[in-house]
């Protein structure tokens, strides 16, 4: 049996365990052991909060530009954002974010509805690591789950299917696309391919599901995907930001991203996950959810009395910059301020009555985001200080806790460990078993 159970990871499936530039591998040594009850609770609030965040996309879908300008939503996606899906859902993979206060007590801080990474770590490691460790694995059968659902997205694409053979055609396949040259990405989109690929009624679907990098897609003349082979793609799963896709243009200054959009909008192909996933993906949009959660008596509600009692609970007060009273901080009370698209920790302030308390110093170069004209502020939690074994040894930090959605539904849970309060691009994967 190996001492590291890290080094039974499959370095074809998980190429990152070991990261240039990094002296430590990215999982930790150890495995943090969380009780059943817990594990049911992420999923419970998980469940419930997408319910709630999918009510108020459409009260931003309803309500014209203005919602969607006040969470810096790039005007130019604004005309791609009414278009209902196929599956009806603002997001199709996400994964909720929450922090652990020193109470014990979780809070969400953020949701990844547009681009969720981690699915490595959630559906494939987490079980390589309790299965060597000999512990329970908290998402044992979410793999199957994921493969189901991707199996379910792959037939809402409408795939042809040939009258003489029974099986899928192959002129308009279902493309995972990204650039290849970043591992993280390229490594991601190809586990998801594959899982699309897994279940029984996709067996015979050969190259009508495949991969083609970001540099060697264009859009044809009508909008459709155009493959380097001369196909055209039906649908895409893309792993690359929308908010900055929109602004992407050819090295001859073509407008690739409105071109590539304005052929979604007219049905030449279906996108997962769906433009309107952007709407989540915005910080504000926590501020939204917290003041349609917190309208005077007498105002029509959105949420549901569950939802509304979830919101409070287990989200945190959050304020667009408009609407926060400065009072807040001279009331004792620290808080978060976060620019809106801020990515990896970066632009994070916290402030208290003496200013800045602390800043998370993050080298921006190879971060890929948009950037934010205005910030939103959150209620910052003291967290519960955690340690966790690395290649430097014990070091003390925090974690954080996840839980995906495959469209409304819970299902895997992912954790990461940082030596900081605000997480960037040194946290570490945290495995999960149960007690």
């Amino acid at each position: 049996m190996s001492a590291d159970w890290r080094d039974l990871l499959n370095r074809e499936i998980f190429p990152f365990v070991e990261y240039e530039g990094y002296d430590d591998k990215y999982p930790t040594k150890n495995i943090e052991l969380i009780h059943p009850e817990l594990a049911e609770e992420l999923r419970y609030v998980s469940g419930v909060l997408f319910g709630a965040f999918q009510r108020a996309v459409a009260v931003c879908q309803k309500c014209g530009d203005n919602f969607l300008e006040d969470l810096e939503i790039p005007p130019q996606l604004i005309p791609y954002l009414q278009k209902d899906n196929p599956l009806h859902l603002a997001s199709w993979l996400s994964r909720f974010d929450y922090v652990v206060d020193k109470q014990g007590n979780f809070h969400m801080v953020e949701i990844n509805a547009d681009t969720p990474c981690a699915v490595i770590e959630a559906y494939y490691g987490n079980m390589v690591a309790c299965t060597h460790l000999g512990v329970e694995d908290p998402n044992y059968g979410e793999y199957d789950k994921l493969c189901s659902w991707l199996n379910e997205i792959f037939l809402a694409s409408e795939p042809g299917v040939s009258i003489s053979t029974g099986r899928f055609h192959r002129r308009h396949p279902f493309l995972f696309s990204c650039f290849h040259d970043y591992q993280e990405d390229y490594a991601t989109t190809k586990f998801l391919m594959n899982a699309m690929k897994k279940n029984a009624l996709a067996t015979e679907v050969d190259d009508a599901i495949t991969f083609v990098s970001f540099y060697d897609l264009a859009v044809w003349r009508d909008g459709s995907i155009l493959l380097p082979d001369g196909r055209t793609a039906n649908a895409i799963y893309r792993l690359h930001p929308l908010e900055i896709l929109i602004e992407e243009r050819t090295p001859e200054g073509e407008t690739l991203g409105k071109d590539f959009m304005d052929g979604y909008l007219h049905d030449k192909f279906m996108m997962f996950n769906p433009p309107e996933a952007i709407i989540m993906q915005s910080k504000a949009f926590q501020a939204l959810v917290w003041a349609l959660n917190n309208q005077p008596a007498g105002t029509a509600q959105v949420f549901t009395a569950e939802e509304s009692a979830v919101i409070s609970r287990y989200m945190l007060p959050s304020y667009f910059a408009r609407d926060f009273d400065q009072r807040n901080i001279a009331a004792g009370s620290s808080w978060i301020k976060k620019p809106i698209w801020g990515r990896e920790g970066a632009g994070i302030e916290v402030l208290d009555r003496d200013g800045v308390r602390f800043g998370k110093d993050v080298d921006t170069e190879d971060i890929v985001r948009r950037d934010s004209r205005d910030s939103m502020y959150q209620l910052f939690v003291d967290q519960q200080p955690y340690e966790a074994d690395t290649d430097s040894g014990r070091l003390t930090g925090y974690k954080t806790l996840s839980c995906f959605m495959l469209g409304k539904n819970p299902s895997a849970l992912y954790a990461r460990f940082s030596p900081d309060q605000i997480a960037g691009t040194e946290a570490y994967w945290l495995p999960l078993g149960l007690t």
